[in-house]
């Protein structure tokens, strides 16, 4: 991996080429030319949107127009446990083990219910609510300063792209809530047919850009899906945390942004 450092006055602004397996640090200055990114791609889910409110929200208000009265707070902790376990039975919402995204997510609401105290009247309706609510832009919301960002970046020139691990949903909800004019292509899991961080879904991001990885940027919230598996096919990665507490010891302290507004220099050279 090159890392490259380029100066304007006594700004110092990293960026850094995956263009092959060389180890070195190169320092450009002011009048120099590098070779510029032309692809910038995204994570969507606590990326660029945001489930309005929250999962147990959501879910709480719906379960409450059929009578059923459950705390949002149980039914967070019953998610988290409940979308983890059917994630790894199910991978990718299991379109590789004849389920649909809309089974899938029947499955998990029913589940996560039922261990929040529910019983088990109108869960397939409130099943399907939730998968009609949740492809709308009723359940979510943009994060903050992503339209600024991806305004900045397509006015810069960029290509820009999707790679989620979501359902055929995407494209609606992002039309929805008047993202999806910036983006040249959206790539989701479940048509794609490969999940994050498989190497298949950025190969194919790369086809449709027609760019090397190495003159590509890919953004996201997730260590493992996000950052490490665009870096493992030589796309440079970014990290979009709002703390590095958590954050792996060999991760890159300059691979890591607290606001998307922080991508724009990184991939741009411009402050």
């Amino acid at each position: 991996m090159t890392t490259v450092r380029q100066y304007h006055g006594d700004n110092e602004i990293i960026r850094w080429r995956y263009c092959d397996n060389t180890m070195m640090t190169v320092r450009q200055y002011d009048g120099d030319k590098m070779s510029p990114i032309k692809l910038v791609t995204f994570d969507v889910t606590n990326t660029i949107i945001k489930i309005l409110g929250g999962v147990g929200h959501n879910y709480a208000k719906v379960a409450s127009l059929y009578g059923k009265n459950i705390d949002a707070l149980t039914i967070d902790k019953s998610f988290r446990v409940v979308y983890k376990r059917n994630a790894e039975m199910y991978p990718n919402f299991g379109v590789n083990h004849g389920l649909t995204a809309s089974k899938w997510w029947d499955k998990v609401v029913t589940e996560t219910l039922t261990e929040s105290g529910s019983d088990h009247e109108n869960l397939d309706k409130i099943a399907k609510h939730l998968f009609l609510h949740f492809s709308t832009n009723q359940g979510w919301e943009v994060v903050e300063d992503a339209v600024e960002t991806l305004s900045k970046l397509k006015a810069a020139g960029m290509q820009l792209g999707v790679i989620s691990n979501f359902d055929e949903r995407l494209e609606k909800i992002l039309m929805q809530l008047a993202l999806r004019h910036f983006f040249d292509f959206v790539i989701c899991s479940a048509t794609a047919r490969f999940a994050k961080p498989d190497a298949g879904i950025f190969h194919l991001a790369l086809e449709k850009a027609g760019v090397k990885a190495c003159d590509a940027v890919h953004i996201g919230d997730h260590v493992v899906n996000d950052y490490n598996g665009s870096m493992n096919v030589g796309i440079n990665g970014i990290l979009y945390a709002s703390s590095i507490k958590n954050i792996p010891e060999n991760i890159d302290k300059s691979h890591i942004v607290s606001s998307l507004l922080d991508v724009i220099p990184i991939v741009t050279g411009v402050r």
